[in-house]
């Protein structure tokens, strides 16, 4: 009996390395468990104009749980100016630039192992159209990074992130 109880534990202990946040093997959806930060954001246009709505070095985070739960929050840099007349008294201009600025959205996810893809099911957005939405994204683990890149009809999105350790 003593025998069969270390047995278990060993095998819990290997399957528990296999599915560790940064483990080189296991399902893409074990090693995307974790927290990102952001490395590199741009959008290319059909004409091929790269722009980087966030700025050359973006401040954020994505974080995968282990509960299926998600959570995305991106500044621009250099961040946006206090209001100037308070916390919650900006000009419609200041208002506008502060949203141009952020991007934040939570909820749920699934990996498409098969599709190479993570969707985003959000269940609330600081922009309005995401809400109640899913939203798939192509990814590719490579050692700590997360590239989520791909096509949409306006042109192409790349992102790059580093796995917080």
């Amino acid at each position: 009996m003593k025998a069969g109880i270390v047995v278990s534990v060993i095998a819990s202990l290997l399957v528990g390395c296999a599915t560790t946040p940064g483990a080189k093997s296991g399902s893409l959806a074990s090693r995307l468990v974790g927290t990102w930060q952001v490395m590199e954001l741009v959008d290319t246009d059909l004409a091929g104009k790269a722009v980087r709505p966030y700025g050359e070095h973006p401040v954020g985070y994505i974080v995968y749980d282990a509960t299926g739960h998600m959570h995305v929050q991106v500044m621009r840099t250099p961040a946006t100016p206090p209001f100037a007349d308070g916390d919650q008294k900006g000009s419609d201009r200041e208002v506008r630039g502060a949203y141009d600025g952020y991007i934040a959205y939570f909820g749920t996810y699934r990996v498409d192992e098969a599709q190479g893809q993570v969707i985003h099911q959000v269940q609330g957005s600081l922009m309005p159209s995401y809400t109640g939405t899913d939203q798939t994204r192509p990814i590719k683990l490579v050692g700590d990074e997360l590239i989520i890149e791909g096509d949409t009809a306006g042109g192409h999105f790349y992102r790059r992130l580093r796995r917080v350790k």
